[in-house]
C-alpha cells in the first residue's frame, strides 16, 4: 500500500504536493523539510521534486511526532538558532488557502518575538469526536488585528456527550496539529517535558554533518520514545499560545472525512477519480451513500449502502463508511501475517 501522502486524494495532486505547493507563496522551496520515513523517501520526492532531497529527514524508524519534530528543529538549529519553524501536516484539507497563509504569517510573527508555542485552532462546527480540542484561555495580545490566546487545556478525542458540552461552552476548538515556534523555544520545551529525549536529540546534533551520523541516527532513534508532541510536550508547556483560524480545514484521517467533503449524485455517492491519467471507470448502481474510488481498473458498485470501495495501487479497500478509520488494522494485520508486499 503506498501512504495517503502520496495518493491523489483531494485533486489531481497529491496530498504532499498540494501541502507543499500551498506554502510556496510564504517559504521557498529550499526551505521546506519534509520528515518521513526512509521507506518513503522516494515516492514522496518523486512527488516534490522541487524539495532539495537533502531536505528529505528520514526516520530508521517511526516514533511519532515528538522525536521527528525534535529531529527537524535540530537540525534547523545548527544552521538558524533563531528560526522559526511552521509545522504542518502533510493530510490536511484546506478551503481557503489565502486566508491559511495570512494566519501562518500572523502567527510566525508572533512566534518570532515571543517566547511561546504557537497552535493554530478550528472553530468547530459540530460535536467530532475524531479531533482532540484546545481550551481558550485570555487574551495573550494582537498581532496585526488576529487575536491571540493563551492556552487553558489541551483535551483528546472526547465521547460524543463532552464534544456537546464543549460546543455549548463556546471555548474549545478543534486541535488541528499546525505548530509554529522558534527553534529554540520549542526545543527549551522539549527539554524540560523530555529530557532524554532531549538528550538523545543533542547527541544526534553533535553528529550531523559527520562520518558515521547515519549510524548515530540509527542507534539515537531506536531508544526514543514514542510518543505525539502533543502529549509529550503541548500538554505540559506554560507557555501555549493559541490562534483561532478563519479558514475551512479538515484533518483526512479517514474516508468518511472525506465522503463529507466531496461533492456528492443525487444518491449521496461520491466517486473519485484518483488516477492520474483519468485510467479508471466507476459504475454506480442503486446505491447510496457510498464513496468509491479507483485509479486503473473499472469497479462497479451494485446495491450498496454507506460503502467505501478504494483502489490503490495493488490494493482494494471495501468497508463500511463508519468504519473507515478501522483501516490501521487491516495494517496491522498485513505485517502479522507478513504481506509486506502490499505496505
Amino acid at each position: 500500500m503506498r501512504p495517503k501522502q502520496v495518493l491523489p486524494i483531494l485533486s489531481s495532486r497529491s496530498m504532499i504536493r498540494e501541502t507543499v505547493d500551498r506554502v510556496l507563496p510564504l517559504v521557498p522551496a529550499e526551505r521546506i523539510l519534509i520528515v518521513t520515513s526512509r521507506s518513503q523517501a522516494r515516492q514522496l520526492h518523486r512527488e516534490v521534486p522541487l524539495i532539495p532531497p537533502e531536505n528529505l529527514l528520514l526516520e530508521p524508524v517511526g516514533r511519532n511526532t515528538a522525536p521527528c519534530l525534535g529531529l527537524a528543529a535540530v537540525h534547523v538549529q545548527r544552521t538558524n538558532p533563531e528560526a522559526v519553524l511552521i509545522v504542518l501536516p502533510a493530510d490536511h484539507y484546506i478551503g481557503v488557502p489565502e486566508k491559511f497563509l495570512l494566519t501562518l504569517r500572523r502567527a510566525a510573527e508572533f512566534a518570532s518575538r515571543e517566547n511561546y508555542l504557537v497552535t493554530l485552532g478550528i472553530t468547530p462546527s459540530g460535536p467530532e469526536t475524531g479531533y482532540g480540542y484546545i481550551q481558550k484561555g485570555p487574551v495573550l495580545g494582537r498581532v496585526r488585528g488576529t487575536e491571540v490566546f493563551r492556552t487553558k487545556a489541551f483535551r483528546e478525542k472526547p465521547t460524543l456527550q463532552k464534544a456537546k458540552t464543549y460546543l455549548r461552552r463556546g471555548d474549545f476548538l478543534w486541535n488541528s496539529g499546525m505548530f509554529i515556534w522558534r527553534v529554540g523555544v520549542f526545543l527549551d520545551a522539549l527539554g524540560k517535558s523530555l529530557p532524554r529525549l532531549y538528550g538523545d536529540l543533542q547527541e544526534l546534533k553533535t553528529s550531523m554533518g559527520k562520518r558515521g551520523e547515519r549510524k548515530v541516527l540509527e542507534k539515537v532513534y531506536s531508544r526514543c520514545p514514542s510518543i505525539s508532541v502533543d502529549y509529550g510536550v503541548m500538554e505540559k508547556a506554560p507557555n501555549v499560545a493559541l490562534i483561532e483560524a478563519r479558514f475551512n480545514w479538515s484533518d483526512v484521517g479517514s474516508w468518511e472525512v472525506l465522503w463529507n467533503l466531496w461533492p456528492k449524485d443525487s444518491a449521496g455517492n461520491v466517486c473519485i477519480q484518483g488516477g492520474k491519467r483519468g485510467e479508471s471507470q466507476t459504475l454506480i448502481l442503486d446505491s447510496s451513500g457510498c464513496l468509491v474510488r479507483g485509479e486503473k481498473s473499472l469497479i462497479a458498485v451494485l446495491g450498496l449502502k454507506d460503502t467505501v470501495v478504494v483502489e490503490a495501487g495493488d490494493a482494494l479497500l471495501v468497508c463500511p463508511r463508519d468504519r473507515s478509520q478501522d483501516v490501521r488494522r487491516v495494517l496491522q494485520e498485513l505485517k502479522e501475517r507478513g504481506w509486506r508486499q502490499y505496505l
